[in-house]
């Protein structure tokens, strides 16, 4: 290990951790970035769901209206 000394472990170092550093920054800040998405679109999803309850309640009521309409009307 002849061309191992301290100096090029420092000169190593200085020229490649701005990269690391840089690396491990923009893969934390996609990560967070994701997460919040996802958090989001979780979000939305439980929105979506409480719509869809109560269009389920409306459907069910305009079917037990047409079911007591069909009810009344003279057989074919």
């Amino acid at each position: 290990m002849e061309g191992l000394t301290i100096e090029n472990i420092l000169q190593y170092f200085l020229t490649q951790g701005p990269f690391a550093v840089l690396f491990v920054w923009l893969f934390y800040s996609s990560r967070k970035e994701a997460a919040d998405r996802e958090k989001q679109l979780y979000q939305t999803i439980d929105d979506q769901n409480e719509m869809l309850k109560g269009f389920s309640s409306k459907y069910d009521i305009v079917i037990n209206k047409l079911d007591g309409i069909e009810d009344r009307l003279p057989k074919k």
